[in-house]
This record gives C-alpha cells, sequence and structure tokens, in this order.
C-alpha cells in the first residue's frame, strides 16, 4: 500500500512538471490563448453577477463558448466562473489530496485548459466540495428514497425540490461504471444515489447563494444536464455551445438536439417553396448517406448498407426475421427522456425472455458506430445475452443492411436509432420502443409506449400495420439534417471535424489561420447577440449570415 502511494506521489510530481515546463517553454495552447485576449479583451468585473460554464477538454467547444461568453458577458455585465461538471460521470466525487493539489496549482499557473478558460474570461474555477451539512440532508433523502425505489423505473422518477434528475442518475451511474443497466440492490448503486443527492445538494446550494445570469454547457445528458434542470427551475438562461449548434433549453425542451420536438409546428410555417426545394435536395442527400457519404449525418462514420459478407448470415427458411439494431448500453439511454424501457440492456433483455417460444427469428446487429472502449464493453454483454438466450442470434458486427435486407429482413426493432428512417427507405417497418425520439411526429415508423403492445408485435407480425409515406420520410430528413444551420461558426464544420475532431488540440491552430477574420467575427457576435436575447430554442438561419439554399447547393 506505501508503496503504491510512493508510485502515485511521484507519478503526480512527474506530471506536475511535466505540465509546468510545458507552460512556460513549450506551450501548444499559447497561439489561441494569446489571440484569444487579444480579439476578446474579458476583464474582470465589479459585480457579484455570474455566468457559470463547464470546465472540460473539448477544443472545438472551447471556440465556439468564446463567443457565447462575450456575447453573454456583454448582456448581463456579469463575471464567468468554470465549474467542474464530470464528478460521478468520469470520477469519484472524492477527491484525494494529490488531486486536490493538481487543481489548484492548474488554476493559479493558468496550466493547460485552465489557461485556455482565463483566455475565454473565466476569473474563477470551482469543484465541488460536499460540506457535513449536506452529507446529513442527503442521507435523510436517501433513506427516504430508497424506499420508494422498487425497480428500475422507479429511478427514472426521483425528483429532489421539483427538480427530476432520475434519468441523469441513471445514466451517469452506466457511464461511470460501464454497465449495461442498474441492480437497484447493490451496494454500489445505493451508495452511488447517496453520493448523487450531495452533489444535488451542493449546487442547488450554490444557485440559491450566488447571482447566476446564464450557463453554458457541453451536454443535457448524465450530471451535466442537472445544472440545467437547477437553472431553468430558476428561469435561468442555458445554453448547451457545440460549433455546430447552439440549443437554448428551456422547461418544455430541457434537451439538447431536441427540435424534432416541435417538428410539426415547424413544418407548418416554412416556405412552400423552400419546402419543395429542399425535399429535392433530400433525395439526393438520402442517397449519399446509403451510400456512405458523410454530409448531413455527421455521427455516422461508415456506410452501414454497402458492406457485406462472402457468406449468407440469415437462416435461409420461411420463418418471419426481425432485426435487433442494438444501441450503445452505456450511453445515456435517456438522451431525450423516458423510454419504454428504462435501458437498453433491461429492452434486449424482454426481447429475449418474451421470444424464447417464438417461432419466428430474431438477429441481433451489434451497434456500427462506437468508440473503442464501449465496443469491447458492448461485446461482452452481448455475448452474454446470446448465451441467455440461445434463439437470439448474434450477427457478425460488419455486415451490410443491404445483404440482411436480401436475406429476408422483415421488420426491425430499436429504441431511438438511425434506423428508425433507414429502412422505411425500402418499405420495411421500424418498431421503436419509445416516443421520445426523432421520428415519432412522422407517420413511417411505430412508437410504442405500452408493454403488452410492445409483446404483441415482436410475437405476431400480423398486428404491424404501418403504410409507409416516403414524402414523410424526406420531410423528417428535411427537418432533422438540413433545416437548421450547422455552420454558425465555422465555414465547414464538417471539414474540421474530419481532420481533428472535438478533443484534438490541433483545430486551435486551424481556427486563427483558415477560418477567423475580422469580419467573420463581427457578424458572429452580432448573430449571437440576436439570438441570446430571444426566447428560440435553436439557433436557425435567422441569426446567420447564411442562407440555406446557398448551403444545400455547396454540399453537391
Amino acid at each position: 500500500m506505501k508503496k503504491n502511494l510512493n508510485f502515485r506521489f511521484l507519478k503526480f510530481v512527474e506530471n506536475l512538471f511535466t505540465d509546468i515546463i510545458g507552460l512556460f517553454f513549450i506551450n501548444k495552447y499559447s497561439n489561441f490563448i494569446n489571440h484569444n485576449r487579444k480579439i476578446f479583451n474579458f476583464s474582470k468585473l465589479n459585480t457579484n453577477r455570474n455566468i457559470l460554464i463547464e470546465f472540460h477538454n473539448w477544443s472545438s467547444l472551447h471556440i465556439a463558448s468564446s463567443y457565447l461568453l462575450k456575447s453573454l458577458q456583454k448582456k448581463y455585465n456579469a463575471n464567468i466562473t468554470a465549474y467542474a461538471g464530470y464528478p460521478l460521470i468520469i470520477r469519484p466525487l472524492r477527491r484525494n489530496l494529490l488531486e486536490k493539489i493538481k487543481w489548484y496549482v492548474g488554476s493559479f499557473f493558468s496550466i493547460k485548459f485552465f489557461g485556455v478558460y482565463k483566455s475565454i474570461g473565466v476569473s474563477k474555477f470551482i469543484y465541488p466540495d460536499i460540506s457535513e451539512d449536506q452529507k446529513k440532508r442527503a442521507k435523510l433523502k436517501f433513506s427516504s428514497l430508497l424506499k420508494k425505489v422498487k425497480n428500475n423505473k422507479d429511478i427514472e422518477n426521483i425528483t429532489i425540490n421539483n427538480v427530476i434528475i432520475g434519468d441523469l442518475i441513471y445514466d451517469s451511474f452506466l457511464k461511470l461504471n460501464s454497465l449495461g443497466t442498474i441492480n437497484i440492490k447493490s451496494k454500489n448503486f445505493q451508495n452511488y444515489l447517496n453520493q448523487s443527492i450531495q452533489l444535488f445538494y451542493f449546487w442547488e446550494n450554490y444557485f440559491n447563494k450566488n447571482n447566476i445570469k446564464a450557463v453554458v454547457i457541453s451536454h443535457s445528458v448524465y450530471f451535466l444536464g442537472m445544472f440545467a434542470r437547477i437553472a431553468i427551475k430558476k428561469k435561468i438562461k442555458v445554453f448547451v455551445c457545440h460549433p455546430d449548434y447552439i440549443n437554448c433549453l428551456n422547461k418544455k425542451i430541457p434537451y439538447a438536439r431536441a427540435e424534432f420536438l416541435e417538428s410539426k409546428s415547424i413544418l407548418e410555417n416554412i416556405d412552400k417553396k423552400l419546402l419543395k426545394k429542399g425535399l429535392k435536395y433530400t433525395k439526393k442527400a438520402i442517397s449519399n448517406h446509403i451510400a456512405g457519404k458523410k454530409i448531413d449525418i455527421w455521427w455516422t462514420k461508415k456506410s452501414t448498407f454497402s458492406e457485406k459478407k462472402k457468406y449468407r448470415v440469415l437462416n435461409n427458411n420461411k420463418k418471419f426475421k426481425y432485426l435487433i439494431a442494438s444501441h450503445s448500453f452505456e450511453d445515456s439511454p435517456h438522451a431525450y427522456g423516458n423510454n419504454l424501457f428504462p435501458d437498453n440492456y433491461i429492452w434486449l433483455d424482454f426481447i429475449g425472455k418474451s421470444t424464447t417460444n417464438s417461432k419466428h427469428e430474431y438477429y441481433i446487429k451489434p451497434h456500427p458506430g462506437l468508440h473503442k472502449f464501449e465496443k469491447e464493453n458492448n461485446k461482452i454483454i452481448l455475448k452474454n445475452i446470446v448465451k441467455k438466450y440461445p434463439h437470439l442470434i448474434l450477427l457478425p458486427e460488419n455486415v451490410g443492411h443491404f445483404q440482411l435486407m436480401r436475406e429476408g429482413i422483415k421488420c426491425v426493432l430499436t429504441v431511438i436509432g438511425t434506423v428508425g428512417f433507414e429502412y422505411p427507405l425500402f418499405n420495411i417497418p421500424v418498431i421503436n420502443a419509445s416516443k421520445k425520439n426523432s421520428t415519432y411526429n412522422f407517420n413511417f415508423n411505430i412508437h410504442v409506449d405500452k408493454i403488452n403492445y410492445f409483446k404483441s408485435l415482436i410475437l405476431e407480425p400480423k398486428k404491424i400495420k404501418l403504410n409507409i409515406n416516403q414524402k414523410e420520410i424526406l420531410k423528417y430528413y428535411f427537418l432533422r439534417h438540413v433545416y437548421h444551420p450547422r455552420n454558425w461558426l465555422f465555414k465547414n464544420i464538417q471539414f474540421a471535424e474530419k481532420k481533428f475532431g472535438g478533443y484534438n488540440d490541433k483545430i486551435y491552430d486551424y481556427w486563427i489561420q483558415n477560418e477567423y477574420s475580422i469580419k467573420r467575427d463581427e457578424k458572429i457576435l452580432n448573430n449571437l447577440n440576436k439570438f441570446i436575447n430571444s426566447n428560440d430554442y435553436i439557433l436557425d438561419y435567422k441569426y446567420s449570415d447564411r442562407d440555406i439554399l446557398e448551403d444545400m447547393k455547396d454540399k453537391h
């Protein structure tokens, strides 16, 4: 134990020394930091008003946030404070002494991203340190909640002081522990629930005692979304800021990238000539998507249609064949709210259990777009599922959809997957175990919120009744992937993302050398000033100096 502690201490000193040397001699962030100081000229103000921004290492978001923070500071005449939002998501709540020292030294000497944040206006950094009083209050609340949590669905409903945080607790626990589901009786989860309540009380108290005017976050899921929930309750504006979109969350839509919840009203107000041209563009865009070209759907890494095996993967018989399009098990199953099942493992387990004696066939396709650390975990979970339910057949990861359709897939099961619009293009029905997804307001999918109905659909194909309207798919795609601008900041964010990704700090220099100009700078700030003074959910083309028709032309 002593040897291990000494090793950790020496490793800490080595890393700290390297960081300090890097700060003074080889600071790779210095160009961006100096650029920000020159063009923004942020300063600490003599006021108690504050803007909160999440502290993270996502380089492309730092560029976007620098402009939003400048606009917000102008509007509210407030100082800017960065907070650690990642405890209980990717690291424990408690810090050891070495971690505390590193946080203090980093912020004092402006090491690495501390320096970046200071250059975009941050004058203070906060890490949640739970008080004894907050621990006592949490213990009492924990005892009360534990009596009410009888199953996993009950976790979703956990509410403290009229703020719903159950879904955030659920997803954060899965993420931190790389799990597929939650055992509510486990000590691990119960300890986590107690600490979650402590964390909530800390931030609730912080909002109560400080004059917060706006909050800037990276995501509305996990505990990152807790700041949004508390702020929205207090009628404080919350912005999810990315280089390709900005959302202003509200009580009605507390989730990022959820503009689809208003798709009906948006469609009713679109100019008819624009919609006609948009649908014409969409036909070509969908063809490109199926061909594997990244044009509008930025998160797809490659085409899942064209890949094929040299051998047949589905049984050669006349049985009705379902495809189960599996999801990541640990990546925010509650991204847009509660679904039919509380997590993707329970959804898959229910399918396996319900279909044990079915005369039909059920094939599981692994999710194709997972990060390396997720992929290995998913493989283990899927292998255990097919071991538990041998009638479920696990497909090779890289088998293409064209091959699956050709070999006889007749229906697809998903929760909120992209297959929701892809398979209906070929008149194959998709059953979503959710009404909280982007296809819900369109009539080319089946969306289920009742367990018995879902069970009947996966056991009795004759009950799957759906007339697929191809024009509805075009409208869906146009609204979801085209109608809202992605290039509010960059000239071509698609190119920048492909070249650098979101975390690569080389995007700082790319921005300065290839994107930034004084004229562009003024336009961005003017557009942001208009947007933050509105009550709109999304930064739309009316807050952009771009034209949607020109953008559609440029993509082709």
